[in-house]
């Protein structure tokens, strides 16, 4: 489930996903708590439910479907680790900066060759 907007920064709706058969199931007209509650009582039996970190979203489920087993979707996962890099990045740049000045050319060590052994054939008895 997600929010989505008819018209941006004006109305948002909700969209309801069965993922695993990759079909809308529902779309509600807002994005309130007590809709999806209403929802989740209506249709009972949600065990996972993938969402983002909209408290309203949070509330509902905790309200109306306390078993469900709540996650976060892998688009927000992916901004929020982005953006835990972004911030890690933009915190330490002096050290960053000066340890790239400071190193003028890589020192990679030579790679050891390995000795791998000749693989053989199973074997199986003709019959």
């Amino acid at each position: 489930m997600d929010e989505f907007a008819f018209r941006k920064g004006c109305t948002y709706g909700t969209v309801l996903v069965d993922v695993e058969a990759g079909r809308v199931v529902d779309v509600l007209p807002d994005r309130t708590s007590e809709r999806f509650a209403a929802w989740l009582k209506d249709h009972p039996g949600a065990v996972i439910i993938c969402r983002d970190r909209a408290s309203a979203y949070t509330k509902a489920v905790k309200e109306a479907a306390p078993e469900a087993l709540e996650v976060a979707d892998r688009w927000h996962l992916l901004q929020n680790l982005s953006a835990a890099g972004e911030k890690t990045c933009h915190q330490h740049r002096n050290c960053l900066r000066k340890n790239a000045e400071q190193e003028t050319e890589p020192t990679v060590p030579e790679p050891v060759p390995m000795e791998l052994p000749v693989p053989e054939l199973p074997r199986t008895q003709i019959i």
